[in-house]
């Protein structure tokens, strides 16, 4: 794989951590600020269309930087655990709306999901650097 495909599969699971870390912080703060949002003109956070809006981002970023983990490192466990995370996000979406755990068992899937970038994150690297030492052993000696 070519060295700016592989810097742009980083920045996708750079982008996919930062997602699933925002959506953990929107989700596990938002019952704490929630008598405040109308005040501030925020009520809108707590809209199914945000949650929505932040699966479908989610999503999007997981397959491409998981596909593109999986084309270098041949492991399905990142896609997985996102597939996991991205479950309990859309369960507790379904199931769970107006509940008292509600959010926190979101936020709990977007830490899932920010852990499925870090795992790709770090098979990538591991794979590079096994790449790497190869590619030594193999060139003949100039000599």
């Amino acid at each position: 794989m070519e060295q700016q495909s592989l810097n742009a599969m980083a920045g996708f699971d750079r982008a996919g951590m930062s997602a699933s870390l925002a959506c953990a912080v929107h989700c596990a703060l938002l019952p704490l600020a929630l008598a405040a949002l109308p005040a501030l003109g925020l009520a809108w956070l707590d809209s199914t269309w945000v949650d929505w809006s932040m699966v479908v981002l989610a999503l999007g970023i997981a397959l491409r930087a998981h596909r593109g983990g999986y084309r270098l490192h041949r492991r399905c466990l990142p896609a997985g655990v996102a597939l996991a995370g991205l479950v309990i996000i859309v369960t507790a979406i379904c199931l769970l709306k107006g509940s008292a755990s509600h959010h926190y068992i979101q936020a709990s899937g977007a830490m899932v999901i920010a852990g499925s970038h870090l795992l790709n994150h770090r098979f990538c690297r591991s794979c590079m650097t096994c790449r790497r030492e190869s590619e030594t052993e193999e060139r003949p000696n100039a000599g």
